[in-house]
């Protein structure tokens, strides 16, 4: 990942590229010690150990218990735990289940969602463009990946989804990396799925490693790998290594401080997510929608990654 910010050739589109990339990226912060005990790691083990991916999945709850910088209410409803490729797998799956319905976001969300509703044809609408309605399906990330802080809209949404028996998917993306601003009663009904991405939070974002918990088993094709156990058991295992290695708070106890610093520094908010700061989009000069790094729903300039630093 450090050798790819660099560009290959020191031309203006090269740069441009480059630093649009690392600065609105969401991805983690690249620490050093997490990286060096990644390197030494004997994945291989792992393709031969058949229950890899459970003891994963059973070792995962208690892990984010243990957490002490946010609140889950009633986390034990959620029962079904399965192994994602990245969330994007688990993000896929529910397009497919939904399939019927019309899907919505916050404007400011992940904006993979949108560039693949556009691209596959999917009937959507920013929340803000529409009222629920009973036909729609929810995706919402807490913290708001846009601010890192919670929606300011999330309650309204929750009790939206509840009085017209709506689907509210939670994506805690940025969960392990926050502070003081997750606090959530999972009981609610229309939260029936929830999912938890490692790329956030630890430097291994091309592992694809995700975790999605319902309360209920589901009917999909990322259960049915699940249950025939044909997951990424190299991804798994690195997975359950880490997180038998590392607390689900490390980055914030170590980089709050820096956070700090280089908001100051630098003249930006500091955000809830330790590697967050919000400022002036950057990239507002001689840049029109179409120049958004990968697409152009991608509109989080805004928000500094200060994870390079």
């Amino acid at each position: 990942e450090y050798v790819w910010a660099f560009p290959k050739k020191d031309e203006f589109e090269e740069v441009r590229m480059r630093y649009r990339s690392i600065f609105s990226s969401g991805n983690s912060i690249k620490d050093p010690v997490v990286i060096d005990f990644v390197q030494q790691q004997n994945l291989s083990k792992y393709l031969l150990d058949p229950w890899t991916v459970e003891k994963f999945e059973e070792d995962f709850r208690p892990w984010v218990n243990a957490g002490k910088n946010y609140k889950l209410h009633n986390f034990e409803l959620f029962k079904y735990i399965g192994f994602s490729a990245g969330t994007q797998e688990s993000f896929l799956n529910y397009y497919l289940m939904n399939a019927k319905k019309r899907m919505r976001v916050f404007k400011g969300d992940y904006w993979w969602h949108m560039d693949i509703w556009e691209k596959a044809g999917i009937n959507w609408a920013y929340i803000e463009d529409d009222d629920i309605q009973e036909n729609d399906a929810c995706i919402c990330s807490y913290p708001f990946a846009l601010t890192g802080d919670k929606h300011k809209d999330f309650d309204w949404l929750v009790d939206e989804c509840n009085q017209k028996n709506v689907s509210l998917m939670v994506d805690f993306i940025y969960l392990p990396n926050s502070t003081d601003c997750v606090d959530i009663d999972l009981n609610a009904p229309c939260i029936q799925e929830i999912t938890f991405s490692f790329s956030k939070t630890f430097p291994v974002q091309c592992a694809k490693i995700a975790v999605r918990m319902m309360k209920h088993k589901p009917q999909d094709p990322m259960q049915m790998s699940n249950d025939e156990n044909i997951c990424n058991r190299l991804s798994a295992g690195l997975a359950h290594s880490i997180i038998q290695q590392f607390p689900i708070d490390y980055m914030v106890t170590k980089y709050k401080d820096k956070q700090t610093h280089w908001c100051n520094k630098l003249g930006l908010t500091q955000t809830k997510v330790v590697h967050f700061g919000l400022g002036d989009d950057y990239t507002n000069f001689g840049r029109d929608t179409a120049d958004s790094w990968c697409s152009p729903f991608n509109e989080q300039q805004g928000r500094y990654n200060l994870g390079m630093l």
